[in-house]
């Protein structure tokens, strides 16, 4: 059936949303969720809030559930599979302070929906540094968070069943010698056992912090694939593909091309996707999202455009192809980066984002 559209706005009469949104699916319930923060007065209302997809899509303010600080930018959402858990992780907001500089947690488990302090929950020695930013969780084998600290070092923050929240300081540990410009992202490659962290440096290079047999190191990408000129101009993001055993990272350069970094057994290797794919060049500050779709064996890269629509591209056997989806299902105007997930209960693959009436828009795609 392709490509079809969804006002989640109109389908739960939630509020609006100012920022990006978050979404993930809850394989072992059924469900679909994402999380975003609300649009009021002109700003950011300082509430989480969810949809969440059961036989139908539902709302449900999280902050006034848990009772939670707020927020402060946008929430980063995750599942961990192993304990069946949700996770929702943000910095928080206090109002007329500005920015509270911590790490708050929203979980779910079966007796619903509770909040923790990170950083006051974390084993560290001395005081963390205050976050910058949106930190970013995800689960592999366990839960990390990563963050970019007021020293511009990036933290990693490890749940241990044992010991609970520990913090590691990256940027030291590595010897990593270019601080951060923006906040990291992250990802696992389960097939080669290894962790990645990926930013952009202050050098405008994608550098990589990666883990492998309890050591980390640093990997400055953009020199190591000899990926050409431009710089990277913002956010990289990543994922793996484990039948493949490759890596993928997308982010756009001061050109406005999306490039990507790919990993075989042979190194990292560069391709201008724009010009060798085709597409509009991205917008200023956009960040990929990237995600494998198992059901038919294909690859795809979501990015916002400098004419406001989502764009894909994604690859089959044959190699990379080009897609306009904004005009694929007549969707409205986006306004923020998308988020991408894929749901292999129903075999359908889901794009999200806010839109310029401050919607949150899911497009989804449904097999024939």
């Amino acid at each position: 059936m392709g490509w079809k559209l969804n006002d989640l706005n109109d389908r739960t009469n939630a509020p609006l949303a100012i920022f990006k949104p978050s979404g993930y699916m809850f394989a072992n319930q059924g469900t679909q969720h994402v999380v975003y923060q609300g649009f009021g007065d002109g700003g950011g209302d300082g509430h989480i809030h969810e949809l969440w997809w059961q036989n139908g899509w539902h709302h449900n303010d999280l902050t006034t559930n848990t009772h939670a600080p707020l927020v402060t930018f946008e929430p980063s959402g995750y599942l961990f599979t192993n304990q069946g858990t949700q996770h929702v992780i943000y910095q928080g907001f206090v109002p007329g302070q500005g920015d509270d500089g911590r790490v708050h947690e929203l979980w779910w488990d079966g007796d619903g929906w509770h909040h923790s302090d990170l950083t006051t929950a974390t084993n560290a020695r001395g005081q963390l540094p205050p976050v910058i930013n949106s930190p970013f969780g995800y689960d592999f084998n366990g839960q990390h968070v990563v963050y970019e600290g007021g020293d511009n070092h990036i933290n990693y923050l490890e749940w241990d069943t044992g010991n609970g929240w520990e913090n590691t300081d990256l940027t030291l540990r590595t010897g990593a010698g270019v601080a951060a410009a923006l906040p990291p992202t992250a990802y696992g490659f389960k097939a080669q056992n290894t962790r990645h962290v990926l930013y952009l440096g202050t050098d405008g290079h994608v550098h990589e912090l990666w883990w492998q047999h309890h050591q980390w190191h640093h990997n400055d990408l953009t020199n190591d694939s000899h990926a050409p000129l431009p710089l990277a101009s913002d956010q990289p993001t990543g994922f793996a593909v484990e039948d493949g055993g490759t890596q993928l990272i997308h982010y756009r350069g001061t050109n406005g091309h999306v490039y990507q970094l790919w990993w075989d057994s042979t190194g990292w290797h560069p391709l201008d996707m724009t010009a060798n794919v085709g597409g509009p060049a991205a917008v200023a500050g956009a960040s990929p999202a990237g995600y494998v779709f198992p059901f038919e064996g294909t690859l795809h890269v979501d990015y916002l455009g400098t004419d406001s629509h989502i764009h894909e591209y994604w690859r089959d056997g044959s190699g990379w192809h080009y897609n306009d989806l904004t005009n694929a299902t007549g969707a409205p105007l986006a306004i923020s980066n998308p988020t991408a997930y894929v749901f292999p209960a129903q075999n359908t693959q889901h794009v999200v984002f806010n839109a310029a009436n401050h919607h949150i828009i899911e497009l989804f795609w449904v097999p024939a």
